[in-house]
């Protein structure tokens, strides 16, 4: 599962869900809910365009294969990593919509781990496929945003 970004998403979704309902910490602000359900669906959108790009340029999604071509346009000009960056909203729009601020925690889980173990072998393995232009596409384009 490690090697499936979008699994484990959908595993701390799940946890999300599971500590609003064990362990509720309702702070009852309207509009911290209605942000919540901005970010998710901010979240979903980024990640749809993102991979939907992936596809257009012809290349997998799948974190476990080498990737085909590198993308460094549209969404990609902003973030090295939208669609992780769109899991990250799902998840944190999801907490917040659900008032569960407990269930923070999750999302925080998955930035530290993408940030610090899935990206950056996925950049090692692009790195060795597009070696000089993965290095110039990483001086310009930061990781997240």
């Amino acid at each position: 599962m490690t090697r499936y970004p979008l699994l484990i998403m959908l595993a701390l979704l799940v946890l999300v869900w599971l500590t609003d309902r064990l362990l509720p910490t309702p702070l009852h602000l309207w509009w911290l809910q209605w942000l919540g359900l901005a970010l998710l669906l901010a979240g979903v959108l980024l990640l749809i365009l993102a991979a939907g790009l992936f596809r257009a340029r012809g290349t997998t999604v799948d974190p476990t294969r080498s990737p085909d071509v590198l993308v460094s346009d549209g969404l990609y000009r902003l973030s090295r990593n939208p669609m992780y960056l769109g899991m990250l909203l799902v998840l944190l729009g999801f907490a917040l919509w659900r008032d569960a601020w407990l269930a923070l925690l999750c999302p925080l889980a998955f930035f530290l781990y993408m940030d610090r173990v899935v990206i950056p072998r996925e950049e090692r393995q692009v790195s060795a496929r597009f070696a000089e232009q993965f290095e110039d596409y990483s001086r310009r384009t930061r990781r997240w945003i």
